[in-house]
């Protein structure tokens, strides 16, 4: 996310990435550059700091998380069974565990959500370049098979045995939804400009508006992305041609309608987890035993060292809808014969959506440092409100009835996420419940907040998150293989019986544990990633707009 040129010391800073310095900001902090969106870099340039510090956070957390299933950490949920919808749950994970894994719930939101940010980005700095709406479509298209391809190649070595066709831990999830999201984003310019027109119309008629009012931009300094692309838009051949420009008006009427739009995409896209699912998110009363959805978790199957072939039972399958195995990969976890998902697309694009519509409005106005933290902050505090109505008005959930932990059956009268820490924190992540949204989303906003408050100086300083965040897909590929060679010295001088014994007679029983050559070695293995990531970072700077290793 940067801009063509230094600003001068004081200036509100931009969001946009990749783009000549318009007047409108965002108050998010900014730091030197060296690339600019054309070819090779020529010039000094910005880039904004708290989305890449947040990225180069929840990246190393997910490698805590990854690297626990290498090196057999600890079984792989909050509960021990899984964290899948409509699963009944009767042992909590020991507390290091319980922790770990909650922080690391951050991680998927937090990517789907600044995914959809950037498509916003993208596609504002590529229109301002004349990019026209067949090269953007072309550039989704592209990025979302190299992503697809990568994950391919991830799946047959490192997973190799395992028989799969498809082994979707994560990237074919993004890989839809961001193809999906840069659609929407190219769909809503172009209403937008569309119903601004319209709207204008209706207010000439109605004797509110002047014929001459499509000439008036939207704000005096420059205003929102959609009203500079309205003054003029790419014909597909480089060049720019001049349109006409709806009235102040009626552009900012028809950008908080798509506002509007875009945040009840959001609700249904993440309620309909809620709606679709086989049981409500409900276990029966009577049930005695983990529900027929109960399923393995997907991370655990793909990367565990070990065949699941090779245990003694094969872990249970979700059942499949009525509506076939294709409705089911975009909606459900999947695990049959050939296709092993644990993100399904449509289950998480609710997060991109999302942030698209952030992105859409950081990018409409001037904002001070200061009124971006707050927004930030108020952002955060609403969902943690959303997410404390989930807990005590019972909506929202998909583990309703389901915890039948000793406190549960020792107070069967009272509310079951009220009962204890562990089940007022307990969320389902497959798939994402609304509970889930709003508690991590929540987070990620506070996060937000305090990267947008911490100086600029200050923020480069701290270690290893600008080089993890610059190069996030790099760090992704690179941290799988390095934690999967770790693992291999690791288990064979420290291995040990687990005193834990899994509730799954399909889970390995030999790990690590939460020892201290467990953290060392996943702390090592940041200290060897982040140097890594700093180069690819370099490397990727020299590369044309349309490389793909820009992707990485």
């Amino acid at each position: 996310m940067s801009t063509s040129s230094t600003p001068a010391p004081g200036a509100v800073q931009v969001t946009n990435f990749a783009l000549p310095p318009p007047t409108a900001s965002n108050g998010y902090g900014t730091i030197p550059t060296h690339e600019t969106p054309t070819t090779k870099p020529t010039s000094t340039s910005t880039r904004v700091l708290a989305p890449d510090l947040l990225r180069g956070l929840i990246l190393p957390l997910m490698s805590l998380d990854h690297a626990a299933l290498f090196m057999g950490a600890w079984l792989h949920g909050t509960p021990e069974q899984s964290e899948s919808a409509g699963t009944i749950f009767t042992r909590w994970n020991f507390n290091a565990a319980y922790i770990s894994r909650t922080v690391t719930h951050l991680c998927a939101p937090g990517f789907f959500f600044l995914m959809g940010m950037g498509t916003v980005y993208f596609h504002r700095s590529r229109a301002k370049l004349g990019w026209g709406r067949g090269r953007m479509t072309r550039h989704f298209v592209v990025r979302a098979l190299a992503l697809t391809a990568v994950n391919e190649v991830m799946g047959l070595t490192l997973m190799w045995g395992r028989h799969f066709w498809l082994i979707n831990i994560v990237l074919i999830g993004l890989a839809v939804d961001y193809l999906l999201t840069g659609l929407l984003c190219l769909v809503v310019d172009g209403t937008e400009r569309s119903v601004a027109g319209a709207i204008d119309g209706m207010l000439v008629k109605a004797g509110k508006g002047s014929d001459d009012a499509a000439r008036r931009p939207l704000l005096a300094n420059g205003g929102s992305a959609a009203a500079e692309e309205q003054r003029g838009h790419s014909n597909g051949n480089g060049t720019t041609a001049a349109t006409p420009v709806a009235s102040a008006r009626a552009q900012t009427l028809s950008f908080w309608l798509h506002n509007f739009v875009l945040a009840v995409l959001t609700y249904i896209t993440i309620f309909w987890n809620v709606w679709l699912s086989p049981s409500g998110g409900h276990c029966s009363a009577t049930s005695a035993q983990p529900s027929s959805f109960s399923q393995s978790p997907i991370e655990l199957l793909a990367l565990a060292p070990s065949s699941v072939s090779t245990m003694a039972e094969q872990p249970p399958s979700p059942p499949g809808s009525r509506f076939g195995p294709w409705f089911d990969f975009w909606f459900y976890s999947v695990q049959n014969k050939r296709v092993m998902s644990g993100f399904p697309p449509l289950a998480w694009i609710s997060f991109c959506i999302f942030g698209m519509l952030y992105a859409r409005v950081m990018l409409y106005k001037r904002w001070t440092p200061r009124a971006v933290v707050a927004w930030n902050l108020g952002v955060g505090v609403v969902l943690a409100a959303l997410f404390v109505g989930t807990r005590v008005l019972h909506f929202g959930n998909l583990s309703e009835g389901c915890l039948r932990m000793p406190e549960q059956l020792a107070h069967p009268e009272r509310n079951q996420y009220l009962v204890s820490i562990k089940s007022f924190f307990y969320i389902t992540k497959y798939p994402p419940s609304p509970a889930f949204f709003f508690l991590t989303m929540s987070v990620n906003f506070a996060l937000l907040a305090l990267f947008s408050a911490i100086p600029p100086a200050v923020a480069t300083a701290i270690p290893g998150l600008m080089n993890f965040g610059g190069s996030a897909l790099f760090f992704y590929v690179a941290h799988m293989y390095l934690y999967f060679l770790l693992a291999i010295p690791a288990r064979y001088f420290f291995e040990h019986d687990l005193p834990d014994t899994p509730p799954n007679a399909w889970e390995r029983t030999k790990g690590l544990g939460a020892s201290a050559p467990f953290w060392i070695t996943w702390i090592a293995g940041l200290f060897i990633l982040s140097p890594m990531c700093r180069a690819y970072g370099r490397f990727k700077a020299a590369q044309s707009a349309d490389s793909l290793w820009r992707f990485f």
